[in-house]
């Protein structure tokens, strides 16, 4: 398959423009489907764990295709601003809906 290539900037901001719409209407759509009732699970290990799977995603505790986050994927110590761990607990709080900046 051939990438595209683009020859000038508009196109390229067009293109990445273009991207985030279809993203953008991709949340939209699962997240009208989840208060639906539909689940699009790619993962069922949340269904063994939990007794209801909606209201574990409701709380965060289960992605919305099914996966579980780890209870406690960090040390339990605090950590300094700029250290590897403390980003990487900044980047675990915005997958998990905790502290998220919508943009």
């Amino acid at each position: 398959m051939e990438e595209k290539k683009f020859t000038s900037p508009m196109e390229l901001d067009l293109a990445t423009d273009k991207i985030h719409k279809v993203a953008k209407n991709n949340r939209e759509k699962l997240e009208e489907d989840f208060n639906a009732g539909i689940l699009h699970l790619v993962d069922y290990s949340g269904v063994k764990k939990f007794k209801s799977i909606r209201r574990a995603i409701r709380r965060g505790h289960v992605s919305i295709f099914g996966e579980v986050y780890p209870h406690r994927p960090f040390k339990n110590i605090s950590s300094k601003r700029g250290s590897l761990n403390f980003m990487q607990k900044r980047y675990y709080e915005q997958l998990t809906h905790k502290n998220r900046m919508y943009n």
